[in-house]
């Protein structure tokens, strides 16, 4: 293996399993602890800083896999996770300080060094062991100011002060949905980190071989990429039926339901088992008329009345050309995929054309693409080309189960195939149209509505030449494909699906360009995602900005970090 060592600004630090993370900001010289259990903001909960002589110190940090370490002038902290909920510090010389991060919470001393915080808005408890050390609760604070309810002041106590004494202190910082755990064992440093080295290592293990021709820097990058990965799986709970890979353990910490399907088909270098268990998450909660959830989170939030593409029959379409699957395996995703895609077709056709409609864009996953600025209930070209590929993937699972419903998916594949060129093809481009009305833009601009090349050999030859041409005019920039055009007057350098590059659209149409026989422009589109990603924005960020190649928003972003495995082994181990 080699060594890596990351940036916990870009990525956050945590380990497999865990449901604990820790982020940095360098420039206000503090450190962000993160329960993955929550998201958007109510994932930060509590701020860790490192002191001086009372006041916020200088420090160098630097993050591998097994601990991240802080270098001050007095000595340095040692962190690392312990266990998937607990986080430790090991300070030799340093002083700590633990501020919960809530407006409405408070701590308990409940001594012999033992103390608890208590977050509603978390909905979390907190137990903060100081193993060695003086701890001294601090307060009373509320954002900076002394508290009152009902006009009388309230000793809520939020901060705990932690004195290194003797040369060395430990505090063990453990979040949990109740209040049922604690720290077992003696907590040893030494220990505990071999273990997670060794636990890193066997994991860095399955990354397949990297050919020595690869570029150190791409080498290093891949093995960082790795360990975005490996770091953002959450164990078994509540909702996550099997070990579930998040988004990120930062902002960002659910599974949505086209997002895994990229993850699934990263871990399949693993094994089937870890690739279908990332393919299933969300079908777990699978409504009886056929509905996937939009996100999901272990005791928190379900969101529905909103969903996803639905990418799935690709995905497993991709799946089955790497692996043999039982025919207990095979039912059991026939029988989703089936109701999936009757759904699309049953309720979400309002005005019964037979061809099916995203409510709004957030069901598109392009949540403000420029599409959906004529309105909600849009008939976009991508979705019924998703579902004519889940379909032929419906009819291959029919085949492989000899349930005699190959043909019958086929032909309705051919079908809807046939409705998409009749409704949406002008004879130059796909458009989209409002359902009903069928009043459209006459000249789209957003990449979503070329996103049909997504049916490679199933799309013939002129309309994929067509495609061709205009994501080259229009789309390819020096880093990849734009998601708006540049010279569109509603072009948003970080516009969200206004502009930016995504790792999704970027994989879904090279993959596309491949299968219809264009792997030239496929191969250029992936060189340029890969460069982006490695040398110019150095991370796996949620999106890229389509001109200069910088990385925006979410940090740590797994899709981003599937692609760019799946990329890297396709462009540059092969």
């Amino acid at each position: 293996m080699i060594n890596i060592n990351f940036n916990i600004y870009n990525i956050p630090f945590s380990r497999y399993g865990a449901y604990v993370a820790l982020t940095g900001d360098k420039s206000k010289k503090q450190l962000t602890v993160h329960n993955a259990r929550r998201r958007c903001g109510e994932d930060e909960t509590f701020e860790a800083e490192i002191l001086e002589n009372g006041n916020l110190c200088n420090y160098e940090l630097s993050a591998s896999p097994d601990a991240v370490t802080v270098k001050c002038d007095t000595g340095e902290v040692k962190i690392y996770v312990r266990d998937d909920n607990t986080l430790v510090f090991v300070s030799t010389g340093p002083d700590l300080r633990f501020t919960l991060k809530s407006n409405f919470g408070y701590g308990v001393d409940q001594g012999d060094g033992q103390y608890e915080m208590i977050s509603v808005q978390h909905h979390l408890y907190t137990r903060l062991f100081v193993k060695q050390g003086f701890g001294l609760l601090e307060g009373p604070f509320y954002d900076g100011h002394d508290f009152k309810w009902n006009n009388t002041p309230v000793d809520i106590k939020k901060t705990l002060y932690v004195k290194c004494e003797s040369g060395t202190s430990i505090v063990a910082l453990q979040m949990t949905p109740d209040e049922t755990i604690r720290v077992d064992g003696d907590i040893d440093p030494e220990r505990d980190i071999t273990a997670i080295r060794t636990e890193w290592n066997d994991f860095f293990a399955t990354l397949p071989p990297i050919p020595d021709t690869v570029p150190d820097m791409e080498r290093e990058f891949a093995a960082i990429t790795w360990y975005n990965i490996w770091s953002s799986f959450a164990r078994s709970e509540d909702v996550y039926v099997k070990d579930t890979m998040l988004m990120s353990k930062k902002y960002m910490s659910s599974v949505w339901s086209w997002d895994h399907c990229f993850n699934a088909l990263a871990v399949a270098s693993i094994s089937k088992e870890r690739a279908l268990d990332q393919f299933m998450a969300p079908f777990h909660l699978q409504l009886e008329s056929g509905s996937l959830p939009d996100m999901l989170n272990p005791h928190q939030e379900v969101i529905r009345g909103v969903t996803k593409p639905p990418i799935h029959g690709w995905c497993f379409d991709k799946l089955m050309d790497l692996f043999d699957f039982t025919n207990e395996e095979l039912r059991k995703v026939y029988h989703h995929l089936e109701k999936w895609t009757l759904w699309w077709m049953e309720y979400r056709d309002s005005d019964k054309d037979g061809i099916p409609e995203y409510p709004m864009g957030c069901d598109s996953g392009w949540d403000n693409s420029t599409v959906f600025d004529m309105g909600y209930f849009v008939e976009s070209p991508d979705l019924s080309a998703f579902l004519v590929i889940q379909m032929r993937t419906l009819s291959r699972i029919a085949g492989e189960l000899q349930n005699g419903q190959d043909m019958y998916w086929n032909e309705r594949a051919d079908a809807l195939l046939q409705k998409l060129y009749e409704h949406l093809w002008t004879g130059e481009q796909f458009i989209a149209k409002k359902s009903g009305s069928h009043e459209n833009q006459e000249n789209p601009t957003s990449l979503l509505v070329h996103i049909p090349i997504v049916l490679g050999s199933l799309l013939d030859d002129e309309k994929a030449e067509k495609i061709v041409l205009i994501l080259k005019n229009n789309y390819l920039t020096e880093h990849g494909l734009a998601t708006e055009q540049v010279k569109s007057p509603r072009y948003q350098s970080d516009g969200y699906w206004r502009g930016p590059i995504w790792a999704p659209s970027t994989y879904l149409v090279i993959d596309g360009l491949r299968r219809a026989g264009f792997e030239e422009l496929a191969k250029e589109i992936a060189e340029k995602y890969i460069h982006m990603s490695c040398h110019v924005a150095e991370g796996n960020y949620e999106n890229f900005d389509a001109i200069t190649g910088a990385g925006l928003r979410a940090p740590g972003y797994t899709w981003s970090a599937s692609v760019y495995m799946l990329l890297f082994w396709e462009y540059r181990c092969n």
